[in-house]
């Protein structure tokens, strides 16, 4: 069967930003997903997550499961306030009024209008969508220049040296000449760096004081284990934080 993927929809708020996702093949629920960038209490962030169902489900009336989030990406644990971290929500079957539940609904509970391909489209129509058949296509397009781009690494790496051996192994005695001066060249110069002699390039330089504070944070890292690890994590959360700034800086 051709699966219908939908295409999914950023929106930003004043302190926060939504991604929305249409659901996928035998899903009943859509995913709404908030990312907060300041500190807010726990019941604001219920609130404001109550607030965005409504929102949602006027716009597209199929059932959401809404989840919050902190700028370094880290699920936003509500237990304190309510019974479970998740709010799934969607209209009655009169689809009068919205019911909003914190908790973690079975199979049978959720309304089966997701399931129906054709009320999908017709929900969706506003949005862009790709068949699964469309997105084989555009995967296998994708491996074919992959695999170009391989054959020629191949050719520069493997191939061409191969034949200038070749060519090398049947030319004239002048170019064995060129060749030897050549690799005597490399190897005087090679001498010239080891015994001090040869003046380093301002790159050179750079490079060396560049493996240098490596090595030396290398050395500090194995004799504190434990600082490394902290320091890793406080560096993964700044980059979380960084990566969730930015992408609320991209949304128009």
């Amino acid at each position: 069967m051709n699966k219908i993927y939908f295409s999914s929809i950023k929106e930003k708020r004043d302190k926060y930003f939504v991604e929305y996702y249409p659901p996928h093949h035998k899903t009943s629920f859509a995913t709404l997903s908030i990312t907060f960038l300041d500190s807010l209490t726990h019941q604001e962030i219920v609130d404001i997550m109550e607030k965005e169902a409504a929102i949602w489900l006027k716009r597209y009336p199929i059932a959401i499961m809404i989840s919050a989030f902190n700028d370094v990406e880290d699920l936003i644990y509500l237990e304190d306030v309510k019974p479970e971290n998740h709010l799934i929500c969607f209209y009655n079957p009169n689809k009068t009024n919205i019911e909003l539940h914190w908790e973690l609904l079975k199979d049978e509970e959720m309304p089966k209008d997701a399931l129906d391909i054709n009320y999908l489209l017709e929900v969706y129509k506003s949005l862009d969508r790709k068949t699964s058949a469309e997105l084989k296509s555009e995967a296998a397009t994708r491996i074919k220049k992959l695999r170009l781009g391989t054959n020629i690494i191949i050719f520069w790496a493997v191939i061409l040296p191969a034949v200038v051996l070749v060519l090398e192994f049947f030319s004239p005695q002048w170019v064995a000449i060129l060749v030897l001066v050549y690799g005597l060249s490399k190897a005087l110069i090679q001498w010239l760096k080891m015994t001090g002699r040869w003046k380093k390039s301002a790159k050179e330089i750079a490079n060396d004081a560049e493996d240098l504070r490596i090595r030396h944070h290398h050395y500090h890292c194995e004799r504190n284990p434990q600082g490394f690890l902290r320091l890793k994590h406080e560096n993964f959360q700044k980059e979380n934080k960084e990566r969730t700034q930015k992408e609320a800086e991209s949304i128009i």
